[in-house]
């Protein structure tokens, strides 16, 4: 289960309301509130911006790692990145786009969106193949330098 408790927690520590960090990200206050509470998940670019502007890992924001420490990641989301990332750690394990899709519960044509960088994986499925495969979000995602 993925906890978005730190979204409140570290934009509280910040002095940012939920206003503000809505006006940030792009989006409506509600749309970010319903992200904050878990209602809704918060989409990958979201959740990349929000790690970017302050400074800390996607990993660090969803609970992951406890480590708060600055390595200067890189900003953004590139799709390409995140997809050869994917493709890499499937051929890695030795396993075809069919087993991730099975995984993931998702279809075979939509890992090779992924893979070509194409579509966003969401941040629930990115989650349970970072947990399936032991790799960190940062790292997946192209953000670690």
């Amino acid at each position: 289960m993925i906890n978005f408790s730190r979204l409140k927690d570290i934009r509280e520590d910040y002095g940012i309301n939920q206003e503000k960090m809505s006006d940030i990200l792009g989006v409506k206050r509600s749309t970010y509130s319903l992200w904050e509470l878990g209602i809704n998940i918060i989409p990958l670019n979201n959740l990349c911006d929000f790690a970017d502007n302050f400074n800390l890992s996607v990993d660090y924001v969803l609970s992951l790692t406890n480590d708060r420490s600055n390595r200067n990641f890189k900003k953004g989301l590139d799709l390409k990145i995140l997809g050869n990332n994917l493709k890499s750690i499937r051929i890695k394990n030795n396993l075809s786009q069919e087993n991730i899709a099975s995984l993931l519960g998702v279809t075979q044509a939509c890992i090779v969106r992924y893979e070509k960088g194409l579509i966003c994986i969401s941040v629930s499925n990115l989650y349970k193949f970072c947990k399936e495969f032991n790799v960190t979000m940062n790292e997946v995602c192209g953000k670690s330098k």
